[in-house]
């Protein structure tokens, strides 16, 4: 192994220990991460944050602004309110309107958002059909989850993997080619809290307040964030413009109407995940560019070289799951995802099976409080405890690893 190889090695166990023990803001991390490397000489100091500047990160911005106004003019609440209200008479009949309602939301707009504009309005509805909140908020949580590995920008993870499939040469994701892997999940995902996951969690009734977000409702500009929102998808989807410029068209559009102002758009950045995202895209490149991952793989390669394609894609996603757990599911994705791709080239299988895997499995994360923010909304409004979590996710964990495993077997093996 190369010096340079060493030192990125060195660099990335460091950056993995520090967004396990959350010792160190994302931003000041994800800020040294490019000068670390560009100070030990394993990538250009001139060209070190490039990186924040790029295409995922820019598009990422626009979509967000775009989705605040969604939540900000009550469009949002709007959906949510008559189809959770047209199912919720029972508690099966509200976990399915809370999984067609988050689900939907979160295929096209931020899982955090999503949930946090719900909780109120499941809690609402929960106490007039007599069903206990504790019954229903985790559903909820896991729902926005799920919801977001049905397009390609459902989640950040799902835009990252493809800024790293195009930088390693590779094709890219289409806009509903997550659809194939992340419907079924979803289905499934409310199959299972339906008939056997509520079952596994706490009788309690938390009173559930309905925060700091606060909506307009105004029934004009509800309209246009629609029309916009559709207008953005429909470019994003037929590849009229290039995505990140739709974002950031679809981003002024919400701000000029009136819809959102600007000073609402600007707090709408998630400064901590663009810092965070921005920080670890170079130490993914270097990982390739320095040997460090060729090295990774041919290490473990004689373990798995004689294993059917199959079973190293269910090594690859278990594995996956396993580190979204605690990484946040983008730095878990720009971590795992050079190496899954390169352990599919060196068996010989179709490297879109392990990325489409792993982006997937970004969003899988079931069995702990703190593995997705939509999770950590819920912990506390909910009553849980950590263990609740484990009981009741560990399950959701391995349908979503099987299914996930099957589903990419079938479409890219």
């Amino acid at each position: 192994m190369t010096t340079q190889a060493i030192i990125t090695c060195v660099i990335l166990v460091i950056t993995m220990v520090l967004l396990i023990s959350q010792k160190v803001p994302l931003v000041i991390l994800g800020a040294a991460i490019p000068a670390a490397l560009a100070a030990t000489g394993v990538i250009n100091a001139g060209s070190a944050y490039t990186e924040f500047g790029n295409t995922t990160i820019v598009f990422f911005m626009g979509l967000v602004v775009v989705g605040e106004a969604f939540f900000k003019t009550g469009l949002a609440d709007f959906i949510g309110v008559k189809i959770i209200g047209l199912l919720g008479k029972t508690e099966k009949g509200l976990l399915l309107g809370t999984g067609l309602v988050a689900g939907g939301l979160s295929a096209f707009l931020n899982d955090t958002g999503s949930t946090a504009c719900l909780m109120p309005i499941v809690s609402s509805m929960a106490s007039k059909a007599g069903v206990k909140k504790s019954k229903l908020l985790m559903a909820l949580a896991f729902f926005a989850s799920l919801g977001g590995t049905i397009t390609l920008v459902g989640t950040t993870p799902h835009i990252v993997a493809n800024g790293i499939l195009k930088d390693m040469g590779l094709r890219e994701f289409g806009f509903f080619e997550y659809t194939k892997i992340g419907l079924p999940l979803l289905v499934c995902g409310i199959l299972y809290m339906c008939f056997c996951g509520t079952k596994l969690l706490p009788d309690k009734d938390i009173e559930i307040k309905g925060g700091d977000r606060t909506a307009e409702y105004d029934t004009k500009k509800m309209v246009l964030v629609a029309l916009i929102f559709i207008g953005v998808l429909v470019a994003m989807a037929t590849s009229i413009v290039p995505m990140h410029i739709a974002g950031v068209i679809g981003a002024i559009l919400v701000v000029v109407t009136g819809c959102i102002s600007l000073d609402e758009a600007i707090k709408a950045f998630p400064t901590s995940t663009i810092f965070i995202v921005g920080g670890i895209f170079p130490l993914s490149k270097a990982l390739v560019s320095s040997g460090a991952a060729e090295y990774l793989v041919n290490a473990i390669s004689p373990v798995l070289s004689n294993l059917p394609p199959i079973i190293l894609l269910g090594a690859i996603t278990f594995l996956m799951l396993l580190t979204t757990q605690f990484l946040m599911n983008s730095s878990a994705t720009v971590l795992v995802l050079p190496i899954a791709i390169m352990l599919c080239q060196a068996a010989g299988i179709n490297p879109l099976a392990g990325a489409m895997s792993v982006s997937v499995c970004a969003s899988g994360a079931f069995v702990t409080p703190f593995g997705t923010a939509p999770n950590l909304l819920v912990w506390e409004a909910g009553g849980y405890s950590v263990k609740d979590y484990l009981k009741c996710g560990f399950p959701m964990l391995i349908i979503f690893g099987v299914v996930t495993t099957a589903l990419c077997a079938v479409f890219y093996l």
